[in-house]
């Protein structure tokens, strides 16, 4: 499994155009250690080239998300702490992110918000 994340609290990065092979004790070591607060993220490229990407959302929550590049959208849902840990467990054992329950499709915003 490839990794990329970026934890701007300890200027850490690896980019998501050169994601490093990683072990599962290592994914799991840097979520754990991801900041709450400013936007640090961990992300994923599983064998099937799928690029699944975690963050925080707010305080309780996380975002997962598919970004589906060529559709200018993502597949996404929320998770507790410990879904995404069982989530980043599974998908190191092959399980298909696209068989997430309750994936939502939305566009990315194209529009300025003021003018």
């Amino acid at each position: 499994m490839k990794i990329f994340f970026e934890n701007y609290a300890d200027d850490l990065l690896v980019e998501t155009e050169s994601p490093l092979e990683g072990s599962l004790e290592q994914a799991i070591e840097i979520f754990h250690n991801l900041p709450d607060y400013d936007g640090s993220y961990i992300g994923f490229v599983n064998r099937d080239g799928n690029t699944i990407q975690i963050s925080k959302y707010d305080r309780f929550l996380f975002l997962v998300e598919i970004p589906i590049y060529n559709e200018q959208g993502s597949y996404s849902i929320l998770f507790t702490y410990y879904q995404v840990k069982q989530l980043i467990e599974n998908i190191y054992k092959g399980f298909d992110p696209y068989n997430i329950q309750g994936l939502k499709f939305e566009y990315y915003v194209k529009e300025n918000a003021t003018k």
